[in-house]
């Protein structure tokens, strides 16, 4: 009896602790953009540990941490559009490229549109 009180309490309390797991179909062309805006992500972060952009980021008041901390936080979309000016850019001008998108990041900040550097206070 003892044995039969033991094993139902520990079904019960089995049955309360487990939560519910729900699961949908992914799709491939779901985890192929996944893959392919972390690739991006990667390249991004690739070019701001090269000296010429790290130079000009020191330029401009921007640490090299402030910038990664950005690019890590950037939406899918925002990792897009960096990577498609980046790629019609010409070879000389990609520093300034990335330099721009930082500033105009900045400059959203300044603006309270968003809140992407937490040292800046929008006005």
């Amino acid at each position: 009896m003892k044995f039969i009180k033991v094993l139902t309490l520990a079904s019960l309390f089995f049955v309360i602790n487990t939560s519910f797991v729900s699961a949908k179909v992914v799709t491939s062309e779901s985890v192929m953009q996944i893959q392919n805006t972390t690739y991006q992500k990667q390249q991004i972060l690739k070019m701001v540990n090269t000296t010429a952009v790290q130079d000009k980021l020191v330029q401009l008041g921007v640490t090299e941490e402030d910038a990664v901390s950005r690019i890590n936080n950037m939406t899918p979309e925002e990792i897009q559009a960096l990577n498609t000016q980046l790629n019609e850019a010409p070879a000389g001008g990609i520093v300034g490229t990335v330099v721009t998108v930082l500033v105009v990041v900045a400059v959203l900040d300044l603006m309270g549109l968003t809140d992407v550097y937490p040292f800046i206070r929008p006005i």
